[in-house]
């Protein structure tokens, strides 16, 4: 038998194999393959060998979640391991609502379910339901609905008739931007019979039975969820004839999203027949989010399979909550024996809304009490912990030659200014995300073929409330970490006012290292000194470790701010030999977006100068 070479993929080695093999029969001895029409012939062998080689190789791809490039490969695969990718997620807010002369003056009043509010946001209106009925009484002739949150989106409603029950049959909704959670589920005896009964969504099947009245959800390969039913073992099963009625919102998803910074309002059309209606919104929208990508899907599906649908371990509270709870834009979980100090008997939770800096204590209840109560070890209590963000500060130094572009200094600059941002924002702002000025600084030169050289100082910044009038420390647990080594003598405050010898003086805090030749792993003294003359006010209020970062600062009692200063911020130089800013449980790194000011003491967070050789 011949000897068959079947490794080589590539078009021409195939082809040169094939030729190989005719040539070794003794019918082609001496053949021109190359001048005769033959070799059109092993063209197409060739061509056909390749292409079947190249088909089969990315059905072995889709086959597996990590090599997988189609979504709905992806999806399929994660259903396996039980995991349903997330859905457009619908943004919500808060608001409460007084009614001012309902018709008949009732005892009680009813904001009926699916009342729509509207908003304009950026010249773009947006529709929102609350997705619940709430009954309040007259209380001193005033009607006021306490805080209710709604959901943006456009109702819909779609009816499906049982022709064949069981898991098999589906019930797409042909939405693609369905957000999942907002489907309700009414079935219907039958045409003649409009006895009803409400189903919810199982996402667990713990305490199903065959009695269970439940549905289920999945994606299917055109990327649109649908619906389906038990067998009568798991989940109640339906009969042939059944009217399934479903609603949900078709939501726009982030593009409702607004900054608390903002004041946004909302108007509705009448409640219990009272137009008179004030609405105050107490939070505004926020929460939205697109369908799940590719990467997500990848990432979260062996974590929830692994998880088991408890909260064991770190990894299980992470993967609950990114899978249930879609306000959180980042997650950082850790257990009480790597807190600091250590807590044993608690885990804690740090969460990252996607606007703004702080999830609302509403929300954290709804996630401790509807996602992790049932879950979780008896034994080990839950604890949420505020993110903590470190402003990163950047003085960057750019040469570039004018003989390379035509590009003035002034657009040299804002390209470097579009490198800084979308290095932040496409590799920071989350938690775990570490600075590296080694990636920061391959991004500054790609952004111009003219930039020869860039050098980047790193400062870092802490900010914290102030206590006006009152007693200030940063010790033990509250001292200012900066978990990086900072340099010797570059420590110092943003600017505030004392009370000495009955005389309001504006001062600042700075640093003193303890050896006249200081050292990186060195320690130093804190002193308080008068910002405009620079006199000593106080010698010792404070310690530095330049080696760990941590910084302790004893009592003060600032009586007041600057003007256009609200809070206190503490600023040092990295050095040199950290390249990198590395982050530690629930920090996240920000750039610094400071302005200059004088009066403040607060320099610019980011400064660029462009100059030529």
């Amino acid at each position: 038998m011949a000897n068959l070479r079947i490794a080589e993929l590539d078009f021409d080695a195939i082809k040169q194999n094939l030729k190989t093999f005719l040539q070794s029969q003794s019918e082609f001895t001496d053949y021109d393959f190359e001048g005769s029409g033959l070799s059109i012939l092993l063209d197409v062998l060739a061509y056909n060998t390749h292409y079947n080689a190249y088909l089969a190789n990315m059905l072995a791809n889709e086959m597996f979640l990590d090599s997988a490039v189609k979504r709905s490969s992806a999806v399929s695969i994660a259903k396996h391991l039980g995991y349903t990718p997330g859905s457009t997620k619908a943004p919500r807010a808060v608001v409460s609502m007084r009614v001012n002369e309902p018709s008949g003056s009732p005892t009680f009043l009813t904001l009926e379910e699916n009342t729509a509010f509207n908003i304009s946001l950026d010249n773009q209106n947006f529709t929102f339901y609350n997705l619940e009925s709430i009954t309040i009484s007259k209380s001193d002739d005033t009607y006021i609905f306490p805080e209710r949150e709604i959901f943006e989106g456009t109702l819909i409603e779609q009816t499906f008739v049982v022709t064949d029950p069981g898991p098999s049959e589906k019930f797409v909704i042909p939405s693609t931007s369905v957000d999942i959670d907002t489907i309700k589920v009414t079935v219907q005896n039958s045409f003649t019979d409009s006895t009803s009964s409400s189903y919810t969504i199982s996402k667990d099947i713990t305490g199903v039975n065959d009695q269970s009245k439940v549905f289920f959800v999945e994606e299917n390969p055109l990327e649109k969820f649908q619906l389906f039913f038990g067998d009568g073992v798991i989940g109640k099963k339906l009969s042939v004839g059944n009217i399934i009625n479903v609603t949900y919102l078709n939501t726009n998803g982030s593009a409702a999203n607004s900054s608390n910074l903002i004041s946004q309002s909302f108007t509705t059309s009448t409640i219990g027949g009272s137009s008179s209606v004030v609405v105050s919104t107490i939070t505004n929208p926020f929460g939205g989010a697109e369908k799940e990508e590719i990467n997500s899907i990848r990432f979260n599906a062996p974590l929830i399979n692994a998880a088991k649908n408890r909260a064991v371990t770190a990894a299980d509270y992470k993967a609950l909550i990114d899978n249930n709870f879609g306000e959180a834009e980042s997650i950082a979980v850790w257990g009480g024996e790597e807190n600091d100090p250590p807590a044993f008997g608690k885990v804690f939770i740090s969460l990252k809304p996607f606007d703004g800096t702080q999830i609302s204590p509403q929300s954290k209840e709804n996630l401790l009490l509807d996602i992790l109560r049932d879950r979780k070890v008896l034994g080990v209590t839950p604890e949420f912990v505020d993110p903590v963000y470190l402003y990163v500060g950047l003085a960057i130094d750019v040469v570039f030659n004018p003989g390379l572009t035509t590009k003035t200094s002034n657009l040299i600059k804002q390209n470097v200014n579009d490198a800084v941002n979308s290095y932040f924002n496409t590799y920071l702002k989350k938690f775990d995300e570490d600075f590296n000025k080694s990636f920061l600084l391959k991004n500054i030169l790609n952004s111009d073929s003219s930039i020869v050289s860039v050098n980047i100082q790193v400062k870092l910044q802490k900010r914290e409330n102030a206590l006006l009038n009152d007693e200030n420390s940063f010790i033990s647990d509250s001292r200012l970490k900066f978990n990086n080594a900072i340099k010797p003598g570059s420590f110092f405050s943003s600017k505030f006012y004392i009370v000495t010898s009955n005389v309001e003086t504006l001062c600042k805090i700075t640093d003193i290292p303890d050896t006249s030749i200081p050292s990186d792993i060195g320690t130093g003294t804190l002193k308080l000194q008068n910002a405009v003359t620079g006199q000593t006010l106080q010698s010792n209020i404070g310690t530095v470790n330049y080696g760990t970062g941590d910084v302790i600062v004893f009592t003060f009692t600032p009586t007041a701010l600057p003007n256009t200063v609200s809070d206190l911020r503490f600023t040092s130089t990295i050095q040199e030999t950290d390249h990198n800013i590395t982050v530690n449980r629930n920090e996240i790194l920000l750039l610094d977006d400071s302005t200059k000011n004088g009066t403040g003491g607060i320099e610019a967070g980011l400064t660029i100068n462009v100059t030529i050789p």
